[in-house]
């Protein structure tokens, strides 16, 4: 190359040159423009239809402690129905103690030397006010038991249809299926039989008390009666 042709220092420098573009101050401000809208949009979320703030769900905590429920005592049908009658082989009174605990109340007779207690429990599961067990020990084994009192919730009322719908000869199912349960259960021991009373008191029809019995003799009816059933 000729250095002839080459312009002098000051024929450059009074020669005007065209300025870069990221010399120019616009420039600049088109990107100080755009870092401020990206720090705007920081913490949106873009969708299909556009940005949207992000936002956070707060999930509540489920409270995954258990509560407390409300343990039922007193004592249970299972309990009355697994005490066993006999005057010289029935439940242990030492055996039904431990079971029951301690009665509320207890009363002892003595008759031809033959040693008679009846002990008495007052807190019996889904019974009403005054419900209650009883059960006689002759020797210290049980004779006799009488649990009394039960809640019984009924679809309908149990009138005179349904005392006579009761005949001797049915069987315990068969009450159960064409009266329901009753309200109270008593049995003992009869010249070596089993004699077992149920007796129906809620939602019978007839004036205020009014209740029938159904008695079973080693399970089968036997008998019945009623009183002020309309």
């Amino acid at each position: 190359m000729d250095s002839n042709n080459l312009p002098t220092r000051a024929q450059y420098r009074s020669k005007k040159h065209p300025k870069h573009f990221y010399s120019r101050w616009w420039f600049w401000l088109i990107i100080i423009i755009i870092i401020l809208a990206g720090g705007a949009t920081a913490g949106m979320k873009i969708t299909s239809t556009g940005p949207f703030k992000e936002t956070t769900t707060k999930v509540e905590k489920k409270d995954t402690s258990k509560k407390k429920v409300k343990k039922q005592t007193g004592v249970t049908f299972y309990q009355y129905n697994g005490i066993y009658l006999n005057e010289t082989s029935g439940t242990p009174i030492e055996t039904v103690h431990n079971i029951l605990g301690k009665p509320s109340s207890t009363s002892i007779t003595e008759n031809q030397g033959v040693k008679t207690e009846q002990d008495t429990w007052n807190d019996v599961q889904n019974g009403q006010l005054g419900s209650t067990l009883k059960v006689s020990f002759a020797n210290g084994h049980a004779i006799n038991k009488a649990l009394n009192g039960l809640k019984v919730k009924r679809s309908e009322k149990l009138g005179l249809d349904a005392y006579s719908s009761v005949q001797n000869g049915q069987d315990v199912d068969a009450i159960h299926t064409n009266l329901g349960k009753p309200n109270s259960y008593s049995e003992s021991l009869a010249d070596g039989k089993s004699v077992v009373n149920y007796t129906y008191s809620s939602d019978v029809s007839g004036d205020t008390g009014a209740n029938f019995v159904v008695t079973f003799t080693d399970g089968s009816v036997s008998g019945k009666s009623q009183s002020g059933m309309e």
